[in-house]
């Protein structure tokens, strides 16, 4: 849970806002036969495996930038980078598997059931797919932060 950091500092990126607004479309989706589920299931499940894979991507080039010097240089200056620039990817990943999770649910609830559960189930997977898009605004802005401490620490003697 300290890597997956939900802090009141999320609320002025809007991922709960968004987040909410989500729910309701997935309760909505869930609560009516004649909407076009199905599309818009395969839409949410390419899009979160889309940005979870962008994620992955981003943390490769930011685990590849934290070799010794610079984490040395960072333990110097009391920095810590993963716990300070890191958990907004952290984050997206989980609320994309959650939200890959929730969508099987979704796909997996027969036609004949009670209206409640593809209404839960559809307001859950919606929260975490908008969480995971609405996340990627401040793991761009941790990862221009990140990029401009390693061009700092770079000018600094071992």
């Amino acid at each position: 849970m300290r890597l997956v950091h939900v802090s009141l500092r999320s609320w002025w990126w809007g991922e709960p806002l968004g987040a909410l607004f989500g729910a309701a479309g997935g309760a909505w989706l869930g609560h009516d036969d004649d909407l076009p589920l199905d599309e818009v299931l395969g839409v949410a499940v390419s899009m979160v495996g889309v940005i979870i894979g962008s994620v992955f991507g981003i943390l490769a080039m930011i685990t590849r930038a934290c070799d010794n010097n610079f984490l040395k240089k960072a333990r110097k200056a009391g920095i810590l980078p993963v716990v300070n620039y890191l958990w907004p990817f952290f984050t997206i990943i989980a609320m994309g598997i959650l939200a890959i999770v929730f969508l099987l649910m979704v796909a997996g609830i027969p036609e004949d059931a009670p209206t409640a559960l593809p209404m839960a189930a559809g307001a859950a997977a919606g929260f975490c797919v908008l969480w995971t898009l609405a996340g990627l605004l401040p793991a761009l802005g941790a990862l221009i932060v990140f990029t401009r401490l390693i061009e700092k620490t770079s000018g600094v003697q071992d």
